[in-house]
């Protein structure tokens, strides 16, 4: 299912290209384009590095100094790519570390202590968290699907260029994959970000986690009202809330991780086509 080998990428290629997804650059931008991103963001990896170690601890990673360099290449691939595709409204890099990195890093405790887990990112977008996960936690395994093409071909261009090698990578609807072999009921972890309100994404996820494994659903503070419109959702997908583990961003901003475990298999008419799901949804 995975790809395990290392992407051969071309480290030749002046920097500014090297990371940026998207129109080719013309020849005579490129050193202008060193320091600053083609819409006039400075790429500061330094400041970004520095953010993220600082306030890295309540996650629970040990960042060495490859996962920092890597870590730093994803901030600077998304930051230069969003003039060419549209990622994100964080640019700056300490807000980036903080929004992005750390609050996808607050998964890691389910990680930890174990190896080869399996973690699908529904609707992952930008890469995240699967992929500031995937390079922190080489020794799990990572899938991640998108139906839009341009956030499919970017989480593609993203991976070589990082030579993250642990992620699996699906361009397909959510509803499409939850019934294909290749991911129904294969996932110790799936996880999505804010894509969708909790009763749809329960339908889109839960039937690609095994028995036992969990959906964590990355919320939030409102967090309540969603999830007592899902009560129905949970019990229809053979889902059990167990806890809404709450934190905060270095920032202060409040997040929140709904976790549900699958306890019963799910209906194999499950999840729905879209347009049912939002005409009719549990």
């Amino acid at each position: 299912m995975f790809n395990l080998f290392k992407k051969i990428v071309n480290r030749e290629s002046p920097a500014a290209e090297r990371f940026t997804y998207g129109e080719p650059l013309a020849e005579e931008n490129l050193d202008d384009l060193r320091d600053y991103t083609a819409d006039g963001i400075k790429i500061d990896r330094t400041k970004f590095i520095n953010m993220v170690k600082k306030h890295i601890k309540p996650t629970g990673v040990e960042l060495d100094e490859e996962m920092e360099e890597m870590l730093a290449d994803y901030y600077e691939i998304v930051v230069r790519s969003n003039a060419n595709i549209n990622l994100t409204a964080i640019t700056d890099p300490e807000e980036f570390a903080c929004k992005h990195i750390i609050d996808s890093l607050m998964l890691s405790p389910f990680l930890a202590g174990s190896t080869k887990r399996r973690m699908i990112d529904v609707g992952t977008g930008a890469g995240m968290p699967a992929i500031p996960l995937a390079i922190t936690h080489p020794d799990n395994r990572f899938a991640v699907i998108d139906s839009q093409n341009k956030r499919y071909e970017f989480v593609k261009f993203t991976t070589e260029r990082i030579n993250i090698c642990n992620i699996h990578i699906g361009r397909m609807r959510a509803e499409e994959a939850g019934h294909l072999a290749l991911y129904r009921e294969q996932f110790d972890f799936a996880t999505a970000r804010a894509v969708a309100p909790l009763n749809v994404l329960t339908e889109y996820c839960l039937p690609m986690v095994k028995m036992e494994g969990l959906f964590l659903a990355m919320k939030g503070d409102n967090y309540q009202e969603e999830v007592d419109a899902a009560k129905n959702a949970i019990f229809q997908l053979g889902g059990r809330l167990e806890e809404v583990q709450e934190y905060k961003l270095p920032g202060g901003e409040k997040r929140s991780i709904v976790i549900i475990k699958k306890v019963v298999p799910c209906r194999r008419d499950l999840p729905r086509r879209t347009a049912v799901i939002k005409k009719n949804p549990f």
